[in-house]
């Protein structure tokens, strides 16, 4: 394949779309071919080069060049082809549930397996170990317990405002759905475990989530004591 088959192909990528040198499927003697003219279509504004091996082609709106969105712009540590092996959690969460609306150069990404970390571009990537398996239809939860967990790290407000956000988005799911809920937090902490239980109105895992704590713990996180029932021992 020469460079300018190799340049057809890369053009031929919809707007938007974050590619690898993998991606263009190519054998080994078209490497330098290629690396030829992804530098050549990056000099010419055609696409952008993100970090080593890793590139974008910029989407044109009426409103200027959108840059590729944070789950593009990591997929290849999100993604193993379509199955999720990752998910991005911290700051972004906190982001995405409207907690907070501070950045931050740091992206925290949830894996099932330990992973050293490592940075790309600008951002600082840390692997946050999860213990329950990451699929497609739990990430959104998997978040917002990751939120619960980390109430008291959420920059730029208040714990009762988070806890009353938090509650609002949970007290939003199905009921099926604070089932699954309730389960993926036996692998969190107590306190997760607690401020969760505190949001729910089923009895039954209302008392399934209070039976794994210890009565005697104190959770000491700054909430005010009219949002939650003593109950939880949140304080």
């Amino acid at each position: 394949m020469t460079s300018k088959s190799i340049k057809k192909r890369i053009l031929d990528f919809e707007m938007g779309k974050v590619f690898r040198l993998e991606d263009l499927e190519l054998s080994r003697s078209e490497y330098n071919a290629a690396v030829v003219a992804l530098g050549r279509l990056a000099q010419e504004g055609e696409i952008e080069r993100l970090s080593p091996g890793v590139y974008y082609k910029p989407k044109q709106t009426r409103f200027g060049v959108v840059g590729p969105s944070m789950e593009e712009r990591f997929r290849d540590l999100l993604y193993d082809g379509d199955t999720p092996i990752g998910y991005l959690t911290g700051l972004y969460a906190f982001n995405l549930f409207g907690l907070t609306t501070q950045h931050s150069s740091i992206l925290e990404i949830g894996t099932n397996f330990p992973k050293r970390n490592t940075k790309r571009g600008i951002y600082a990537i840390r692997f946050v170990l999860q213990k329950n398996q990451i699929c497609q239809d739990n990430i959104d939860m998997l978040r917002l317990l990751d939120c619960l967990k980390w109430i008291k790290k959420i920059p730029d407000t208040t714990v009762d405002k988070s806890y009353s956000l938090l509650k609002k988005k949970v007290r939003e799911y199905e009921k099926e759905d604070h089932k699954q809920l309730v389960e993926l937090s036996l692998n969190y902490t107590p306190l997760t475990r607690a401020l969760l239980g505190s949001m729910l109105t089923d009895e039954s895992l209302v008392a399934t989530l209070h039976q794994t704590l210890n009565p005697l713990t104190r959770f000491r996180i700054g909430l005010s004591p009219t949002l939650v029932s003593s109950q939880w021992n949140i304080q």
